[in-house]
């Protein structure tokens, strides 16, 4: 017979299977719109540095 612990055990692999995916997926797309916001910022002090070079 499968005892309490054999129970406990199963939820807690199956709830990681689960989980663990969702969040590694959310941090690649929070790390890619990081780096996409770093590359906009980059830009925007570029033209400001042209800009203030022509004056």
């Amino acid at each position: 017979m499968v005892e309490n612990w054999q129970i406990v055990l199963a939820i807690i692999i199956v709830g990681l299977s689960i989980v663990m995916p969702i969040y590694y997926s959310h941090q690649k797309k929070k790390k890619a719109q990081q780096e996409e916001l770093n590359k906009i910022k980059i830009y925007g002090e570029k033209i400001n540095e042209q800009t203030r070079n022509k004056n």
